[in-house]
């Protein structure tokens, strides 16, 4: 599905990602975990645009790309750790995902208008809240908003920054069985950038550290409490430990 290859970028001559390597199959979930700097969101932002990697080849479907052009701009869509951030104050729920259904032509414009109710209410966002603007919506309702935003686009890839962190918990439960969701629905793939392993858990198949912009260790989530190496990974396999046995 999505293949990178020996991607690095620097920021001012410092070296941010070093050389990554990194495939996501088809309907597959990666975490990506590591100390703040490491590069993690650096590296979701190269893969829809936001930043240019210097060097390494990235493809979709086999298909050699540029992030945030073309067709990628579509089928590899992006979710902000902040939700806000990618919300006009301005448009409504509803108008927000019209946009996206209206920038990439996507249906009729009756098939347009039905579309962006039925993915508002699929992630129980109703028609009353549908009118409301970001500033008039809990943080959770805007989070939900943004995801019916980015499949309105019918991507193949979500990239996810951090969409957990600015959460309750209460809320936390309910992105993550919102993901599930769209993950079962969809077959969609998704890379997860997080700092909480227990939290990536209950989504991933599979765990990626980076640190210092290297990928240092890369497992299936039920083996990486048993078979992490590196100690950066080992510190994260802890925090799975059962209390007590830490």
């Amino acid at each position: 599905m999505l293949s990178i290859r020996n991607l690095s970028k620097s920021f001012y001559g410092t070296p941010v990602l070093n050389d990554i390597n990194l495939d996501l199959s088809t309907g597959e979930v990666i975490g990506l975990i590591g100390r703040s700097g490491a590069g993690k969101s650096t590296l979701a932002r190269c893969l829809v645009g936001l930043e240019r990697a210097e060097a390494g080849t990235i493809t979709l479907q086999g298909n050699t790309i540029m992030p945030g052009t073309g067709l990628a701009r579509q089928k590899i869509q992006y979710l902000w750790q902040d939700p806000t951030q990618a919300l006009s104050p301005y448009l409504s729920a509803k108008a927000a995902v019209l946009e996206t259904l209206n920038g990439f032509d996507i249906g009729s414009r009756d098939q347009r208008n039905t579309r962006a109710t039925d993915l508002l209410k699929q992630f129980e966002i109703d028609t009353g809240t549908a009118a409301r603007k970001p500033y008039n919506l809990s943080g959770g309702q805007c989070q939900r908003v943004t995801l019916s935003r980015a499949l309105a686009a019918e991507p193949e890839v979500l990239i996810l920054d951090e969409p957990l962190s600015s959460l309750d918990m209460a809320t936390q439960v309910a992105a993550l069985n919102t993901l599930k969701t769209a993950r079962q629905q969809r077959n969609i793939s998704m890379l997860i950038v997080s700092h909480d392993l227990a939290t990536l858990r209950q989504i991933a198949d599979k765990v990626a550290v980076l640190d210092e912009g290297r990928i240092v260790e890369f497992l299936p989530i039920e083996q990486f409490a048993a078979r992490a190496r590196h100690p950066l990974a080992r510190a994260y396999a802890e925090t799975l430990a059962p209390k007590g046995r830490r």
